[in-house]
């Protein structure tokens, strides 16, 4: 079997309210929609869900990268030498980790198609047949807004909240102890600063949040600041979550071995299925749990996520992260049969690959050029 052309879409879905977060807002998602033919008939599908504000990538950077740099080098390739493919991808051209992850998954649900097999078997099979979606985000608004947002969702039996703050120390206190109030003691809150602290300046701040009871705080300084995070971990007893600054197996390589991050948040959609399973085995090599974000993709990236959930024994779905279902966050999906079930939960078939197929009137929608 030879792979004979990558073909990539470009997406627009809006979302169901705006994202609003310490490095930027959004009403719309962008993606990339990426598949992977072959000689034999068989397609794989990818995703790639670049996030403006936070990422380098951008729709038109990823079709270009992907079209120019990545597809020329896997042409002709065997998909099952599955390593081969990789290193081809990752040596095409530094940085662009949004566009190698989408290659990364459309090569992984190939593959998995090829072989008969589910893509979380090619990770280690299955360690959980289940997880429940549990959590909602908030995100930045006026106190009172966000706890009425957290209350509503603790109504449909929400019980973890990821909290986007980052914008403004003293009302984020503010926010943080409305949410509080609003949800009650049981509830599991996580803050993310997506950046948006000086490690200096803020700890404080982040010292008066711990009385309310935090799960953990994420990526509170900017991605660059290593001895920043090292002297929040070391000051704080809230552990400290590395994001932004934990793309690839190096950059965890390196925070790690300074004590700078007491857990790791492993999204796919940035690191790909390849990357996150290295960033993840080094963690648990060094006693370090790690998370799962999302970067909000639609029904082919969250596919990705939850075959990694369902297969990888460190990442700790206990504490929240776990992405759900898009229609939680978007008007639509473009996949015909999402991976989570109607009660929430996420249930995974042993379809082969991602287990999941596309609906093309939908992909004509939401088209861009």
């Amino acid at each position: 079997m030879k792979i004979t052309k990558i073909e990539t879409i470009a997406l627009t879905v809006p979302l169901l309210r705006p994202a609003v977060i310490a490095s930027g807002s959004a009403s719309t998602g962008f993606h990339v929609l990426i598949r992977i033919h072959t000689d034999a008939g068989l397609i794989g599908l990818g995703e790639a869900s670049p996030i403006a504000s936070t990422d380098a990538d951008t729709p038109g950077s990823i079709v270009e990268v992907v079209n120019k740099r990545i597809a020329p080098r896997l042409a002709g390739c065997d998909p099952r030498r599955t390593q081969e493919c990789l290193a081809l991808i990752h040596t095409a051209i530094p940085g662009n980790q949004c566009a190698k992850a989408g290659v990364d998954i459309a090569l992984h649900d190939l593959v998995g198609k090829a072989l008969g097999v589910p893509v979380y078997q090619l990770l280690g099979g299955r360690c959980r047949d289940a997880i429940n979606v549990i959590e909602a985000d908030i995100w930045i608004d006026t106190p009172e807004a966000m706890a009425t947002m957290a209350k509503e969702a603790a109504g449909r039996g929400v019980s973890a909240f990821e909290i986007k703050i980052g914008k403004d120390p003293a009302v984020d206190l503010q926010r943080v102890a409305a949410i509080r109030k609003a949800v009650g003691p049981g509830a599991r809150l996580r803050i993310d600063c997506n950046e948006g602290y000086a490690a200096g300046t803020e700890l404080r701040v982040l010292r008066a949040m711990e009385a309310l009871d935090l799960v953990y705080i994420e990526q509170p300084v900017p991605r660059w600041d290593i001895d920043g995070m090292r002297r929040l971990a070391d000051a704080l007893d809230t552990p400290i979550c590395a994001d932004q600054g934990a793309y690839t197996p190096q950059d965890v390589m390196r925070l790690l071995s300074c004590g700078a991050a007491d857990l790791i948040c492993i999204k796919i959609p940035k690191s790909g299925l390849f990357h996150a399973s290295t960033i993840n085995a080094i963690c648990e090599t060094a006693g370090v749990r790690c998370t799962l974000g999302s970067m909000l993709p639609l029904g082919i990236g969250a596919a990705a996520i939850h075959h990694f959930a369902i297969a990888m024994r460190n990442v700790d779905v206990e504490m929240g992260g776990v992405y759900g279902s898009p229609l939680d966050y978007f008007v639509d999906d473009i996949v015909q049969a999402s991976t989570v079930a109607a009660d929430g939960a996420i249930r995974l078939s042993d379809a082969p690959g991602l287990g999941v197929s596309v609906d093309e009137e939908k992909i004509a929608r939401y088209r861009r050029t």
